[in-house]
């Protein structure tokens, strides 16, 4: 899978449990490079990470900023919207996966509780 493909929801509610992070935000800045794209993100909820990505925008508004990287041909775009993101930390850099809307996520988060098949526990409130 590459991080331009859907995720389905199984794919999303697994890389919630595997992935080096977890966070809530949205994309406020892209910048193309050869065979990448670096994108700004600006996070209202940082579930994990297991390296620092992502550093503590201060003030009262906890909010965090960081950048990831993906491939060019996804063809990210900043704009509006509140995102689930999930990647991988590789050799210092994070790199996208998963980026459904958060409120889709929730949807099969709460779903997926329902039915007793959630891979693993997240705080959504």
């Amino acid at each position: 899978m590459t991080p331009c493909q859907p995720c389905t929801d199984a794919e999303v509610l697994l890389a919630v449990c595997t992935s080096d992070f977890v966070a809530q935000g949205s994309i406020v800045g892209v910048q193309q490079e050869e065979e990448r794209s670096s994108v700004t993100v600006s996070l209202s909820r940082l579930h994990r990470q297991k390296t620092r990505v992502f550093v503590s925008g201060g003030g009262r508004a906890r909010r965090w900023m960081g950048r990831v990287k993906m491939p060019r041909q996804c063809g990210v775009k900043p704009g509006e919207g509140d995102f689930l993101f999930t990647g991988a930390v590789r050799f210092g850099e994070a790199w996208l996966g998963c980026a459904p809307r958060y409120k889709d996520f929730l949807r099969a988060y709460k779903e997926a509780e329902i039915r007793g098949t959630n891979p693993c526990h997240v705080d959504t409130d």
